[in-house]
């Protein structure tokens, strides 16, 4: 802090003093007396008037003691401040005096700009708080006046807040509404409406600032705030200039899309825009989700936890049942156990056996029902669903088929045309064409990469020319993570080729699928190159 005496004012000055005339002018408030040195003050005054960071002292002090005092004090509130003091030592002042004036040199410094004045016992003050933290100390003062002093005069103007932040807090205790309002009927008004709504207590702590943006109406910004507010059981909404931000918990499905669709619509009320949004959808118990097949097409219904499970889950279905159509109506809600989304794409693959059923997911149990065409595709299908129950999930299924007929007669056995390949013969070709690149799946996932679904097609195609070969579907991994996992994610793989080859014509009755995780190498696990080559399918004919 820079300190200049009247008496060497160009000697001691560090930088220039701009405004000095209109702080000078400031100090005749109360007359002649204020910037003369006197023997005896009458009346004894103190003045300090603030403008930017320059203080101006004028008047009289009992005591070069207190002078330092009122410096010290300038100096502790606002420490970058420098000060020009024309006062002087003068007798007369009265009781308390001392007290009074560093009472207050901490007040001017609150205030910028601003002035205050001491008059025998009498305090007068004007100006502008320095922010909310210099209205809030200039009020915690005002409350507690020196003794034996008496607030004359105040005029005090809001503060200047920039940015004009307001804030709304909901809790299981109610509501609490912190910041800045242009006027005191906006906060009457915003008091009210929060009261209206039902969230329970209102804690006011709303103060009145200047510095609210032009041209925008932010008491119907808050209103739509707040109106956001009660579809969250706990979260906060907060307005900086015209950006509003909102996070919190949702209170149930229904509001978890409400403040969603309200925050995202094309143009919000009053000129906000919205700087941020993040919603926690609520939490479900039980935890519902089900694919439904039917000759038409497929649909997923239910709760998935992301917007990226959503997508992940429908992919998963537009690959494993093409041609058919697929449609979704799933929401976002917490609560999935874990494991989800993988056991949502297994319970899929298990319903493409079926011609026509569901597979439902409740939290961690999965139900298979539906129908196949014969009992010979009843029993492929449950042995398929039995084998391959998602990691950490439990399985159930109902699969219902006609009965066969007795015959009435038995039929003539016609010679084959052509000799069908044998066993050797198509087992070879089939080696041949996995030999060309092999099954090859995303990583860590059961989902097939789309030329080896062209691979599977092709193999289906030789398939069909011995119909009377067996095949056995092996899920293989290398050794990296869970081996209990690594066992789930060969038989989810090894499912999902049995799948792709039903859907083009091959008998489930024909196809065994089976899961060995890592037990099994070709060879040591012992790098990328040999993991790669551990991670595999292999169909072998029985």
């Amino acid at each position: 802090m820079v300190t200049i005496r009247r008496d060497d004012m160009i000697h001691r000055a560090r930088r220039p003093v701009f405004g000095l005339a209109f702080l000078v002018a400031l100090l005749v408030l109360a007359g002649s007396g204020l910037a003369r040195a006197q023997t005896v003050a009458e009346p004894y005054q103190l003045s300090l008037v603030r403008e930017g960071d320059l203080v101006v002292l004028g008047g009289s002090v009992p005591s070069e003691a207190v002078r330092e005092a009122v410096l010290s004090a300038i100096r502790a509130a606002a420490a970058d401040t420098s000060v020009i003091d024309m006062t002087a030592v003068a007798e007369g002042a009265p009781a308390g005096f001392a007290l009074a004036a560093t009472f207050a040199a901490g007040l001017t410094a609150r205030l910028k700009p601003g002035a205050v004045l001491l008059s025998g016992t009498a305090i007068s003050l004007e100006g502008r708080p320095d922010g909310l933290a210099g209205q809030a100390a200039a009020t915690a003062a005002l409350a507690a006046l020196p003794e034996g002093f008496r607030l004359q005069r105040q005029a005090l103007s809001p503060p200047l807040v920039r940015p004009f932040l307001w804030s709304v807090a909901r809790s299981g205790e109610g509501v609490v509404m912190s910041g800045v309002v242009a006027a005191v009927e906006d906060k009457a008004a915003l008091v009210a409406f929060a009261a209206s709504l039902g969230l329970g207590p209102v804690t006011d702590r709303l103060v009145v600032a200047a510095g609210a943006p032009d041209g925008f109406d932010r008491l119907a910004a808050a209103r739509f705030a707040l109106t956001q507010v009660t579809r969250l059981s706990t979260g906060t909404a907060s307005i900086a200039d015209r950006a509003l931000t909102v996070e919190g918990q949702a209170a149930d499905r229904a509001g978890f899309v409400a403040v969603n669709l309200a925050l995202r619509a094309a143009s919000l009320p009053a000129g906000l825009t919205l700087a941020g949004a993040t919603i926690t959808a609520p939490v479900i118990s039980p935890y519902g989700w089900f694919a439904e097949k039917r000759p038409e097409g497929v649909r997923l219904q239910g709760y998935v936890p992301t917007e990226a499970a959503r997508a992940e889950i429908r992919a998963a279905a537009e690959a494993l049942f093409a041609p058919l159509a697929v449609t979704e109506a799933q929401e976002m809600a917490a609560g999935a156990p874990q494991g989800f989304v993988e056991a949502a794409v297994a319970a899929m693959g298990q319903l493409v056996l079926l011609d026509r059923g569901r597979a439902t997911l409740q939290d961690s149990r999965l139900i298979v029902t539906g129908e196949v065409a014969s009992p010979t595709a009843a029993l492929a299908a449950r042995a398929a669903i039995e084998g391959s129950a998602p990691f950490g999930f439990t399985v159930a299924h109902t699969i219902a088929a006609p009965a066969i007929a007795a015959p009435t007669a038995v039929p003539p056995v016609a010679a084959p045309s052509a000799a069908a390949p044998s066993t050797a013969a198509c087992s070879g070709q089939i080696t041949q064409e996995m030999a060309a690149g092999g099954i090859v799946f995303q990583f860590g996932r059961d989902v097939m990469r789309p030329e080896s679904q062209a691979r599977l097609r092709r193999i289906a195609a030789l398939m069909a020319q011995c119909p009377t070969v067996r095949f056995s579907v092996e899920g293989h991994t290398d050794s990296d993570g869970n081996p209990a996992q690594n066992v789930d994610l060969s038989h989810r793989r090894a499912q999902a080729v049995v799948a792709l080859l039903v859907r083009q014509g091959v008998e489930a009755s024909r196809l065994l699928s089976e899961g060995h995780g890592a037990s099994r190498p070709l060879v040591a696990n012992d790098s990328p190159a040999n993991k790669a080559r551990n991670r595999r399918i292999e169909i072998i004919a029985r």
